[in-house]
């Protein structure tokens, strides 16, 4: 997953993306190696790349029926 952060107060459009203030996120084929240079060269805008990872994590309760 790649999260482009943009720190400014209004939109920023940059790789014919419109970034909203705040995290945009994408998946790792969304955004060309292209695009990733340009956003790199906009002062308001960072990009990072993540391992993706499930957001909500369920809870692992014992089922009352099994047995050990």
């Amino acid at each position: 997953m790649i999260i482009v952060t943009n720190n400014t107060d209004k939109p920023v459009t940059r790789a014919a993306v419109e970034f909203q203030p705040g995290e945009t996120k994408f998946k790792d084929d969304q955004l060309s190696p292209g695009k990733l240079a340009q956003i790199s060269a906009h002062p308001a805008l960072k990009w990072v790349e993540v391992e993706d990872r499930p957001t909500d994590k369920p809870d692992k309760k014992p089922n009352a029926q099994e047995k050990e």
